[in-house]
């Protein structure tokens, strides 16, 4: 078994400091920038009262990198609680983990690996007003997510997911990448995405034009094009179509056949739109 270590550099009164610095105009989201995260980012600092809880934004791990597992830290002068939660939704919240932060002790929760779409931290604070807090993260990424029977190896149930044989019915879910325009100076429907089973769907659309539209299409099973929305990553607006760019979107794409990503229009440069479908 692989031991992952994680170093905080010290401030000047030798508590543990940022590794990076707090991202709250972005939403505190964090994408992993290698199969396994090797850094944490700090979430918040800001003190809490008594009783107060944070809640990080919902954070949908179909981001433009896979997110398989999370981690946090916590630190405060005084005790509180940490949670690790999920949703399919980004609405109704359920606790996968939980610790309980002594005062003044730097405490973590272990690698909690993710089931649900949207996970996020939830930090509780007891009776007694903070003058120090901190919160950190880290994420994992790039991992076989090992299910049987569609639940995480802490929910199986071995009688109940045995075959015949004895033996336990296990799946994996898969990943690939589909190249929709490259470049592309003129409109388009570009390449269809073959869905072969695949259920979500996380598109990137980039590029140096001045003004674009792409509309989002799905293909039926009669080869009719149907309009399909799409949730934005970074504010959860949904939409059929978008005029911007250095955006990225994700689609719900279980029972269509194929995937459309047509550019409507294009002025004054190139625009690639590239997405990585899962299973």
């Amino acid at each position: 078994m692989v031991k992952y270590q994680y170093e905080f550099p010290l401030d000047r009164t030798g508590k543990a400091g940022a590794v990076k610095p707090y991202r709250g105009g972005k939403n505190d989201f964090v994408t992993p920038v290698s199969n396994l995260s090797g850094v944490a980012e700090i979430l918040t600092n800001a003190a809490l009262k008594a009783t107060e809880a944070y809640s990080q934004l919902g954070q949908d791990r179909l981001g433009a990198v896979l997110i398989s597992k999370v981690k946090g830290w916590a630190y405060a002068d005084r005790e509180g609680t940490l949670f690790i939660e999920e949703s399919d939704n980004n609405n109704v919240w359920t606790t996968t983990a939980a610790v309980n932060v002594a005062a003044g002790v730097l405490t973590a929760t272990d690698w909690v690996y993710l089931s649900k779409r949207y996970y996020r931290f939830r930090y509780v604070n007891g009776n007694l007003q903070q003058s120090e807090f901190v919160l950190y993260q880290s994420v994992g990424a790039g991992e076989m997510d090992v299910r049987v029977n569609g639940k995480t190896p802490l929910q199986i149930d071995f009688a109940e997911n045995q075959t015949h044989d004895g033996r336990l019915k296990v799946e994996a879910r898969k990943t690939f990448d589909f190249v929709f325009h490259e470049n592309a100076e003129s409109a388009g429907e570009g390449a269809a995405l073959p869905v072969d089973g695949a259920a979500h769907l996380l598109v990137e659309i980039y590029g140096t034009a001045e003004m674009s539209e792409v509309k989002f299409w799905g293909k039926s099973v009669s080869g009719q094009k149907l309009p399909i929305r799409g949730v934005k990553t970074d504010d959860a607006t949904s939409a059929l179509s978008t005029l911007g760019k250095a955006e990225a979107w994700a689609f719900d794409i279980k029972g269509f056949k194929e995937v459309i990503m047509e550019i409507v229009s294009i002025t004054g440069g190139t625009l690639s739109v590239k997405g990585t479908a899962v299973s």
